[in-house]
């Protein structure tokens, strides 16, 4: 079911697949019918005549071609995939610095407000306390 969803979601326009998945989707059809292709031709030769009259060399040469095509649709992918999740994983990290900085500073202006109004809480009481000593 995977397979057949990243076809329909290949062939949509608006669909978020890169060209470099949709490339590697092709080259990995293209390589399973070569595949398919290539078994079906060693079954056939054995059951014509009962022995393998391909020229096996020459079919493993085709079969490392056509995994190298494989191969070459799929490392761009990989190698600008690998670089994308790294770069993620830095910039989460950096997020992340900046997060905890952040609330550290939010501690401290709450810290400092505490602090002033505490002062000025002091200063009151220290005024009132002087304003009734004068009144006795």
């Amino acid at each position: 079911m995977g397979f057949i969803r990243n076809i329909k979601e290949s062939i949509d326009d608006r669909s978020s697949m890169s060209s470099g998945s949709i490339t590697l989707l092709l080259s990995a059809i293209i390589g399973a019918i070569i595949g398919l292709c290539v078994c079906f031709v060693l079954i056939y030769d054995v059951t014509y005549d009962g022995k393998v009259d391909t020229d096996l060399l020459d079919l493993g040469i085709f079969l490392m071609s056509s995994g190298g095509y494989i191969l070459g649709s799929g490392m761009p992918k990989t190698i600008v995939d690998s670089r994308m999740k790294r770069r993620s994983w830095i910039d989460g990290e950096k997020a992340k610095a900046e997060a905890e900085e952040d609330i550290e500073d939010m501690r401290a202006e709450r810290r400092g407000k505490r602090r002033k109004k505490e002062e000025m809480e002091d200063m009151d009481d220290s005024i009132n306390n002087e304003v009734v000593d004068e009144d006795v």
